[in-house]
């Protein structure tokens, strides 16, 4: 037999015990409320029943002075345990006092309506008046509530032994009705459980009626897709950020062993590495600010901190800074609108930056870099050309994915890490701009973006 152990600790034995408890309390308040009401209404019966005696035989009196026309053994035997005793002028005229374990007490001033003598629960009734003779007239009325008293006392009995079953009940039914009420909290648990680190792709099956728990389990299950998507998000940056580390420590690592072996005696052998290797450092040094940049954006570390300036005014020291570092490259403005923009200005400048390194890093060897900025209602447009090499219409969805390159071995080549376009692409968007390009293959690339003006 499978032994069933309460741990109090858990929801179901709470829920059980407090609505055992609510169930017990709210018995016995009706329970005390019917015993109540019952003996009210035969306590209060009783007295009406001994208040329409006495008229009766007040009645007679009044009209006749003896009680010939009522048989007062017929008033004893319709309600059982009744006494009487009349006096006229003091003196006891008639009286049945013998008759029980009893007697009316003589005193007939007594007000209340009840006493006790020994085990007997009894009541009266207490009158005075005149008949028509001018003589005082008494009468008191008495009955033992033991018939009464004792059906008060089964029914109370009964109360309790009905109140104990239903407790017992309650607490079975409550503890079934916990149970199935928490089911499908233990089945979410249990499924939960299931869910790892390792293996963030299950899910919580949402079945069932739109309730809370419903909703839980809803809530849950995007809470693990947020998780798994940062999760994924942050190995495959982890491995790209590695395998991008790789290459130039092992070029730099290659030259090493050569000068380890004769590029101390070899002065073009030693030239050659050291340029090379610093070449490799600055290729390091430029991607590890981009991937501390990233980090950064991932975390919400980085800011943007907006303020106004003439958008032309910086696309013109842009230009003039480019000339001044990339002599052999054209790099021009045809339309530079005065534009008075709300933007962050350093991640502007380092947005417009990327792209034009971008061009330059993917151009012929006569490259030309056109720079074209102008206002459009709300919004203001910049676009930035070149006559590179293009790029294939079907990884142009792709370009502004970290670490995506068209070309793997030649961009690598060339020293790039596919971060510049996504890194443009955050800029953008945390700006509320969007930004797209359009490319033709052997002729050139055009990124276009559009950022609100405030």
């Amino acid at each position: 037999m499978k032994i069933i152990k309460l741990n109090t600790q858990k929801i179901t034995f709470r829920l059980t015990l407090n609505y055992t408890m609510f169930f017990f309390i709210t018995l016995i308040l009706m329970s005390g409320i019917t015993l109540f009401s019952v003996k009210y209404y035969i306590y209060n019966q009783s007295f009406d029943r001994l208040e329409n005696i006495n008229e009766t035989i007040k009645h007679t009196l009044k009209t006749n002075s003896t009680l010939n026309n009522i048989d007062i053994n017929d008033i004893s035997q319709m309600n059982e345990n009744i006494d009487l005793n009349i006096r006229k002028n003091d003196k006891v005229t008639f009286s049945t006092g013998e008759t029980y374990d009893f007697s009316i007490p003589n005193d007939i001033t007594v007000k209340p309506k009840s006493f006790v003598i020994g085990e007997n629960n009894l009541i009266y009734n207490n009158d005075e008046f005149k008949n028509g003779n001018n003589e005082v007239i008494h009468i008191q009325i008495i009955k033992d509530m033991d018939n009464e008293d004792e059906f008060i006392s089964v029914l109370f009995w009964i109360l309790v032994i009905i109140n104990m079953v239903a407790f017992l009940i309650s607490i079975l039914l409550g503890f079934f009705m916990s149970r199935r009420a928490l089911q499908p909290i233990e089945k979410i648990t249990n499924q939960a459980k299931r869910i790892s680190v390792s293996d963030l792709s299950k899910r919580i099956k949402v079945e069932g009626p739109d309730d809370e728990l419903k909703r839980l389990a809803e809530t849950f299950n995007n809470m693990i897709s947020s998780i798994e998507y940062g999760y994924e998000k942050q190995n495959r940056f982890a491995l790209d950020a590695s395998h991008e580390m790789a290459t130039p420590l092992t070029v730099i690592k290659g030259y090493v062993d050569i000068i380890g072996r004769w590029g101390k005696d070899d002065p073009e052998v030693l030239e050659e590495a050291i340029h090379s290797i610093k070449k490799e450092i600055n290729n390091m040094t430029k991607l590890l600010d981009k991937l501390l940049f990233i980090a950064k954006n991932d975390n919400e570390i980085t800011k943007v901190e907006k303020t106004k300036f003439w958008l032309n005014e910086l696309i013109a020291e842009i230009v003039k800074e480019n000339n001044l570092i990339h002599k052999d490259i054209s790099i021009c403005c045809d339309i530079n609108e005065k534009i008075l923009v709300y933007a962050d200005v350093r991640l502007i400048k380092q947005m417009i930056r990327a792209i034009i390194e971008n061009s330059i890093k993917y151009s012929k060897e006569s490259c030309e870099i056109l720079i074209n900025s102008k206002s459009l209602k709300d919004e203001f447009q910049i676009s930035i050309s070149d006559n590179g090499i293009g790029i294939p219409i079907e990884e142009l969805p792709h370009i502004f994915d970290r670490f995506y390159r068209v070309d793997k071995a030649r961009t690598r080549h060339l020293g790039g890490s596919g971060l510049g376009l996504s890194i443009v692409k955050w800029i953008v968007e945390n700006h509320g701009g969007c930004v797209k390009a359009e490319s033709i293959l052997g002729q050139g690339t055009t990124i276009i973006i559009n950022i609100p003006i405030n």
